[in-house]
């Protein structure tokens, strides 16, 4: 019996430093969201779609601007907002919401089993391990309240990549259904995508529809090496036509515009780019045509 715990004990503690040294995946990677919505006294689940975002700058952050389809309660702010703003920011992984003005720390993937967070009036504490998404797993982090509601902890579970299994934009929102005896109103994440593909969730093999579809060029295009330490080379099989390449840095900030590309290759030049993860982004007569990340080496 002592053996079984023991290597029960070794197999958690290696999933959990596993978990820690996997690559981190992007939650705000041309993502969308399948959501259930539904009141367990009264009515059969809806289904309403977030869909991908579009980006805008603003100061000197570049955010993903989505529009909430609910819309959905500001428990911090006691307001509607139905516009809603993200930054990522990679190498801390962290995302960020902003709420009036100031920004918000809405996920922090980074945290390790054990280690506690503040938000709002709540201290949780967080539960680590892993969840089968489309093509492997990634970091699922369960929090808990140290404070008890009506005789249990409130719960919240965030998917790296996804968000959270509840309201992407309000992961709390659904907490507080502990204290109701008919189970209250929730909202579930049922599928989510990214750059229109399956990523998380059941019965979702197909995309409905991207809200920006309109935005997106079908064009083949290459970008070589990725990564790279010197220069990068962005290909196409046909001319840009007076394309816009920017560059931005992990966490949010326009480091590099390039205007006026009118040939099949646009050449990156790594100039005093430091090494790391950056998201550059291609458009074309107000078009993206494309959206990519890139990593910069010594």
């Amino acid at each position: 019996m002592k053996t079984k715990l023991l290597l029960i004990a070794i197999f958690i503690i290696t999933t959990v430093n596993d978990l820690s040294s996997q690559e981190y995946h992007p939650m705000l990677n041309n993502s969308s969201w399948l959501i259930n919505d539904w009141v367990s006294c009264c009515r059969p689940p809806e289904e309403k779609l977030i869909s991908q975002g579009v980006y805008e700058t603003i100061g000197s952050y570049v955010y993903t601007k989505f529009n909430d389809p609910f819309p959905s309660y500001d428990n911090h702010e006691h307001d509607y907002i139905r516009t809603i703003y993200l930054r990522e920011d990679i190498d801390e992984q962290k995302v960020f919401k902003l709420v009036h003005g100031e920004e918000r720390l809405l996920y922090d993937f980074s945290l390790n089993d054990g280690e506690t967070i503040v938000q709002g009036d709540n201290t949780f504490t967080a539960s680590v391990d892993a969840v089968e998404v489309e093509g492997g797993t990634r970091k699922r982090i369960t929090l808990q309240s140290v404070e008890q509601y009506c005789g249990r902890s409130l719960t919240q579970i965030w998917i790296e990549g996804v968000g959270s299994n509840k309201h992407p934009f309000y992961p709390d929102f659904n907490m507080y259904n502990v204290c109701s005896s008919g189970g209250g109103y929730n909202i579930f994440t049922k599928c989510s995508f990214q750059n229109g593909n399956h990523v998380y969730g059941s019965n979702c093999t197909n995309m409905p529809g991207l809200g920006n579809e309109e935005n997106l060029v079908s064009q083949k295009i290459e970008f070589y090496p990725n990564p790279f330490s010197t220069e990068m080379s962005i290909t196409s099989k046909d001319n840009f036509e007076n394309a816009t390449l920017k560059l931005y840095n992990s966490v949010g900030q326009l480091v590099v515009e390039q205007n006026n590309n009118n040939e099949k290759t646009i050449t990156l030049h790594r100039g005093n780019l430091s090494a790391g993860i950056y998201l550059v982004q291609l458009f074309q007569d107000g078009k993206i045509l494309q959206t990519n990340k890139l990593v910069v080496t010594n």
